[in-house]
C-alpha cells in the first residue's frame, strides 16, 4: 500500500521517570542519555526495534497510534490504549512521517532544550551550544513554574474582574466548543487547538487570557459601525493617525485528528463542529478521507468557496473531484492509497471560475489520474512535486523509466521547478541523473529539475 502522511506522526508516551538531582547542561562530549537518544521515536514501542520498510513497516492504527507491522500482526488491540482493532495488518495505512524521518538526518536530534538559543534544540545546538536533554528540561520547566506559582495563580484568580470589553472577550472565549491557537514570538510559531470542556483549568485560561491580553476581535461578531465607541480616551486631534491594526493570520483548520478517527460515533460532536469552522477557512490540512468519507467530501464542499491551500490523505474519486471545484485553490498537497488502481479516475478541465493551481506535490496517486490532474493545470503550474522513482521494473509510482514523456504530454507551460521526492521508491545516482537530464529535454522552460536524495531540497507545507 502506498501513501504519505505529511507533517504529523503518532507519539510514543514515555513512562515516568525520576528527574535527575543536579541541573547540568549537557553537550554531545558528556553523551547522551537514552531517552534522548537520537533514534529513540524511530523504534516500535512494542518490540523495540527500528523500523524500516520491510517487515517493520510502521503501521497507523485506528486510534492514532503507531506500531510496526510485525507487532500488528500479532495484535487485537492498540498495545498503548487498548482499543481493539479490526483489518488485516496490511491494510492498516503506514505512518509515512516516520518512513520518510528515516532519511532525513535532523530524525536522529534528541529532544532538549537549548539554553543559548532559548528554543528546543537543532542538531547545531547539539554541537555549539548548552543543551539540557529532556528530562533536564522538565525539571527547568518545574523550577520556573513551582507548584506553588499555582496555588499563587488561582488566588488571584479570585480577584480577577471581567468588566466592559473584557467581559464580552471572556465569554466568547468560553462559548466556542474550541479556539486554534496561533502564537508567534522571535520568530517562533506555535500552533494547536484547544476544546472547551469543563475543566476548571481552561476557563480560568480563558478568564486570564480576556483580562490580561489585549484582544481584538475581528470576523463574525464584530461591533457594528454605529456601536458607541470604548470608554478609552481619544487621542488629540492634532496627533497624528495611529498606525493601521495589523491583520490577523488567514483562518486556518488541521483536521488530522478528528478526520483519522473510524469509529462510526467517533467524535460526532467534534465533527458536526468542524463543519461550521470550516467555513471560511483560507488553509485546510490532515484532511483523511479514507476513514469517513462522507463527513470529509462535505468538509471539502463547505470549505471550497474561500480555501488556497490544501493536504488531502487517501482521498477517493468523489473527493478529487471536490477539489477541482475549489476556485481559489492554489495549493495542494495529495497522499494516496491504492484504492484509486482498480479504475483511476480522469479528472477532466477545470471548471469556469477556477484559476488554477500555482504548487501541487503528490505521492502514489494513478498515472492517469495524475496526468489528468497535471493537464487540467498545465497553464498555471509552476512548482511541482512527484514521488517517484528512477528506472526500474517496480510498478508505477516506484520506478518510473518515461517520466519525460508523461511530463510531456501535461502541457506545463508554466513549470519552472520540479522535485522528484524519492523517500521510499527507487532510486540510483546514475538512473537519476540521466532522468533528470530527459526532462531537461523534454521541457526546456524548467529551470530546476531536483532530486529529493541527491539535493539538499526543503519539504515544503501545502
Amino acid at each position: 500500500m502506498g501513501g504519505i502522511e505529511e507533517h504529523f506522526g503518532s507519539r510514543k508516551s514515555a513512562a515516568t521517570q525520576p528527574l535527575p538531582l543536579q541541573l547540568q547542561p549537557l553537550s554531545l562530549s558528556s553523551g547522551i542519555s537514552e531517552s534522548a537518544r537520537p533514534d529513540a521515536t524511530m523504534d516500535c514501542s512494542v518490540c523495540l526495534e527500528d523500523y524500516n520498510e520491510e517487515e517493520r513497516v510502521p503501521k497507523v492504527l485506528p486510534c492514532g497510534h503507531t506500531v510496526c507491522l510485525q507487532c500488528v500482526r500479532r495484535l487485537q488491540q492498540c498495545p498503548t490504549c487498548r482499543r481493539v482493532f479490526t483489518g488485516s495488518p496490511a491494510e492498516q495505512p503506514n505512518n509515512f512521517c516516520k518512513l520518510r524521518l528515516r532519511h532525513q538526518g535532523d530524525a536522529r536530534i534528541p529532544r532538549g532544550w537549548c539554553l543559548d538559543c532559548r528554543a528546543a534544540a537543532a542538531r547545531r545546538c547539539w554541537d555549539e551550544h548548552a543543551v539540557l536533554n529532556a528530562r533536564a528540561a522538565e525539571k527547568r520547566l518545574k523550577e520556573q513554574v513551582p507548584a506553588g506559582a499555582l496555588q499563587e495563580a488561582a488566588a488571584l484568580l479570585q480577584d480577577v474582574q471581567c468588566q466592559g470589553e473584557e467581559a464580552l472577550h471572556a465569554l466568547t472565549l468560553l462559548s466556542a466548543q474550541s479556539w486554534n491557537l496561533n502564537l508567534r514570538a522571535g520568530g517562533r510559531r506555535l500552533n494547536g487547538t484547544l476544546a472547551n470542556t469543563e475543566d476548571p483549568l481552561i476557563k480560568a485560561l480563558w478568564v486570564a487570557v480576556a483580562s490580561r491580553a489585549t484582544l481584538t476581535q475581528s470576523g463574525a461578531g464584530v461591533a457594528a459601525e454605529d456601536d458607541p465607541p470604548p470608554a478609552a480616551a481619544r487621542p488629540p486631534a492634532a496627533a497624528l493617525d495611529p498606525p493601521p491594526a495589523q491583520a490577523s493570520p488567514p483562518p486556518e483548520m488541521n483536521a488530522y485528528e478528528i478526520s483519522l478517527d473510524v469509529r462510526e460515533q467517533g467524535r460526532r460532536e467534534e465533527k458536526a463542529a468542524a463543519l461550521q469552522e470550516v467555513l471560511g477557512v483560507v488553509r485546510l490540512v490532515g484532511v483523511w478521507c479514507h476513514s469517513d468519507p462522507a463527513w470529509s467530501l462535505e468538509l471539502l464542499q463547505r470549505a471550497a468557496p474561500t480555501v488556497e491551500r490544501l493536504e488531502l490523505l487517501y482521498p477517493r474519486e468523489p473527493h478529487l473531484r471536490a477539489v477541482l471545484a475549489m476556485p481559489r485553490l492554489r495549493r495542494l498537497q495529495l497522499g494516496c492509497d491504492d484504492a484509486l488502481d482498480a479504475a483511476p479516475p480522469e479528472l477532466g478541465a477545470l471548471p469556469p471560475g477556477h484559476s488554477g493551481l500555482r504548487w501541487l506535490s503528490v505521492d502514489y496517486l494513478p498515472r492517469a489520474t495524475l496526468q489528468s490532474l497535471m493537464q487540467a493545470h498545465g497553464g498555471t503550474l509552476e512548482e511541482l512535486e512527484l514521488a517517484v522513482g528512477t528506472p526500474g521494473e517496480r510498478e508505477w509510482p516506484r520506478s518510473c523509466s518515461d517520466l519525460h514523456s508523461l511530463l510531456g504530454r501535461c502541457g506545463l507551460r508554466a513549470l519552472r521547478t520540479l522535485v522528484l521526492r524519492r523517500w521510499l521508491y527507487r532510486h540510483t545516482v546514475t538512473a537519476c541523473r540521466e532522468q533528470r537530464a530527459a526532462v531537461r529535454a523534454t521541457l526546456p522552460g524548467v529551470q530546476q529539475v531536483l532530486c529529493g536524495w541527491c539535493d539538499p531540497v526543503p519539504e515544503e507545507e501545502p
